[in-house]
């Protein structure tokens, strides 16, 4: 790990030193490799900010905790986790990462269990009422063998094998159960493979030996057994249940609708209910404003609980789409800071800078949010 940067007293100065600005996809634990999520927080950034803002036993909270990068590092490195988000895929990915079984021979098992019963419950699947767009995704098979499963991941209550069918829902390579499409977004690309010169690509896939595969990748880094209390909820940032004496707060609130997280995350989403969730608008049409608000009232709710010492790290990203200045996410939520009475008692000690390379952003040309401002605030 490169060198720390130098304590702000009075004006912070930009610094982006503090964690691995390269991929760490060969040496993070698997568990963060479950499934995609865009957007997702860089693990480097969040181990470090973890080991750096809180102690073992102590508890950290994360109101937008997305596919869960915060709360793995934290209950892997034994602190107490307390983290939600209002996305059901979101909530689903923390949930089989924080409960996952405590080692392949245990998931493997629990695969075998939940199999068989996917398989008396094959004849039930009726594809005349999963929607089109669903089904050009997939071979007929395959999809029928896909939603039997997920039926009994449900069933029998298994956020963690949920989470590998949905690892394999969709790609272009032979591993993924899907014709050949995106990785994140999900959109086919049967132009690029066209079903008469890749006909191997429109195959009926085997659904248990990916999942089969899919466990063995899980563990070949696992994070080692969770020892401290791990809680994950699915609610509105903004109906955070208060937890008393929070060490510290790491979270990275949407920024002013860069991402759709509906659509971007559809395929997925579906499966999860077989249908997609009502949309809940965290930044409205005024993203400003929105954002401002939002801010505003997640903040305040939480602050009150954080106790004195302790930090408040909030990750927040130039907004790039539409109108508007870039980088006002982090001028907004300063002068939030500053000016309301109920996080009087927070006072700004850090400020880094982190540019956020191309291989994170999914969107084409590689447009989008291109560097995050990390505010560290602590209470006096």
């Amino acid at each position: 790990m490169a060198q720390r940067p130098v304590q702000v007293r009075s004006r912070p100065t930009p610094d982006r030193n503090i964690w691995s600005s390269g991929s760490t996809v060969k040496s993070d634990w698997t568990f963060h490799q479950l499934a995609p999520y865009i957007g997702r927080m860089k693990t480097s950034m969040a181990r470090s900010l973890v080991l750096h803002h809180s102690r073992s036993g102590e508890i950290v909270v994360d109101p937008f905790c997305g596919c869960g990068v915060v709360a793995v590092e934290a209950a892997a490195h034994d602190r107490q986790v307390v983290v939600g988000d209002w996305n059901p895929y979101a909530v689903l990915l923390t949930r089989a990462k924080l409960f996952a079984p405590a080692n392949e021979d245990l998931a493997k098992r629990r695969l075998h269990r939940a199999w068989k019963l996917s398989r008396r419950l094959l004849a039930r699947q009726d594809l005349r009422t999963v929607p089109v767009w669903v089904r050009r995704f997939f071979h007929p098979e395959t999809l029928r063998s896909a939603l039997a499963f997920r039926d009994a991941c449900v069933r029998m209550e298994d956020d963690f094998l949920l989470g590998c069918l949905l690892g394999i829902l969709h790609h272009q390579r032979p591993g993924f159960l899907s014709y050949p499409s995106s990785h994140l977004v999900p959109y086919l690309r049967d132009r690029k493979f066209p079903r008469k010169q890749f006909a191997k690509l429109y195959e009926e896939r085997d659904v248990l030996v990916r999942l089969r595969a899919k466990i063995q990748r899980m563990y070949r880094r696992p994070p080692g057994r969770y020892r401290s209390r791990r809680r994950v909820l699915q609610v509105d940032a903004r109906q955070f249940p208060r937890t008393r004496h929070v060490s510290t707060v790491i979270t990275s609130p949407p920024y002013m609708n860069e991402l759709d997280y509906v659509r971007d995350n559809r395929l997925r989403l579906w499966f999860i209910k077989r249908a997609l969730p009502e949309g809940i608008e965290l930044v409205g049409r005024n993203r400003e404003s929105a954002f401002r608000e939002l801010m505003r009232s997640v903040c305040t709710r939480i602050a009150p609980n954080v106790k004195r010492g302790g930090s408040f790290v909030l990750v927040v990203g130039d907004a790039t789409r539409g109108g508007g200045r870039t980088g006002r996410t982090a001028t907004i939520t300063r002068e939030l800071f500053e000016s309301d009475a109920a996080l009087a008692a927070f006072r700004l000690e850090k400020i880094y800078k982190d540019k956020i390379p191309n291989i994170r952003r999914s969107r084409r040309e590689c447009a989008g949010t291109k560097v995050e401002t990390i505010l560290v605030y602590r209470k006096r």
